[in-house]
């Protein structure tokens, strides 16, 4: 092919992925109205033979702003400068855009007001295996529990000091369980392998009344059906 062709096909291969990801996160969000479970329906979509098992089709997180979000958003781009439409790709963009608050509507339906409120956030940078901060979900949530009057506890494997700016904002601990002292909710924003290894029950006793947001179900095994934690996570009523 063409360099053309093969430099289109790169952003177009990204670009079907991002959708992919927004697609089943839609999806996800009607099977929390409803009763279903979205885990139920992507085993179900897999199935289909047009789709396939190694579809990108796995209820979550939004996808962060780094080679998805960039290939949507040069490909909208391109179609503006062009005077080409592009509203599935736009669609796209703000589908994943209105995903990434989906703790913050489910931390105020679940807390209400979260003015001193105490949020423990389990990992900070946006994907794990990195110290990378920026384009981090996990830091705008932080940003957003502050801004709306909670107390932010926080814990990251790779980040042992945050910059000036968000050390004003973010109080950080040592360990994972530290940070659920006398908290009220616990978010699990980045998927540490570290935090699945905790002990269930160490987790469920550090707050008196647990409530913990797993976007990924890194914890679904060990807490979903813990006695007395009220536990949360992307598709699941």
């Amino acid at each position: 092919m063409s360099v053309e062709s093969a430099e289109m096909t790169k952003h177009a291969l990204n670009a079907f992925l991002a959708t992919s990801v927004s697609f089943i996160n839609e999806i996800a969000v009607i099977c929390e109205q409803v009763g279903a479970e979205a885990k139920d329906v992507e085993r179900g979509l897999k199935s289909e033979g047009r789709i396939g098992p190694k579809a990108y089709l796995s209820p979550g997180g939004a996808f962060a702003g780094g080679t998805l979000a960039r290939d949507i958003a040069f490909l909208t781009d391109i179609g503006r400068e062009k005077g080409v439409p592009t509203d599935l790709l736009s669609g796209v963009r703000s589908s994943n855009n209105n995903h990434r608050q989906w703790a913050r509507r489910k931390l105020t339906a679940v807390l209400g007001d979260l003015k001193s409120r105490t949020i423990a956030v389990w990992g900070l940078t946006y994907k794990p295996g990195t110290d990378t901060l920026r384009r981090s979900s996990s830091i705008e949530l932080c940003e957003w529990l502050h801004a709306n009057g909670a107390r932010v506890h926080a814990h990251d494997p790779a980040v042992s000091a945050l910059p000036p700016a968000l050390a004003e904002k973010i109080q950080l601990f040592e360990t994972p369980l530290a940070t659920l002292k006398n908290a009220d909710a616990l978010v699990i924003a980045t998927e540490w392998p570290e935090f699945a290894n905790l002990d269930d029950r160490s987790i469920a006793t550090a707050m008196a009344a647990p409530v913990i947001l797993d976007t990924n179900r890194l914890l679904a095994k060990k807490m979903e059906s813990y006695p007395g934690v009220r536990y949360f996570t992307v598709g699941k009523s």
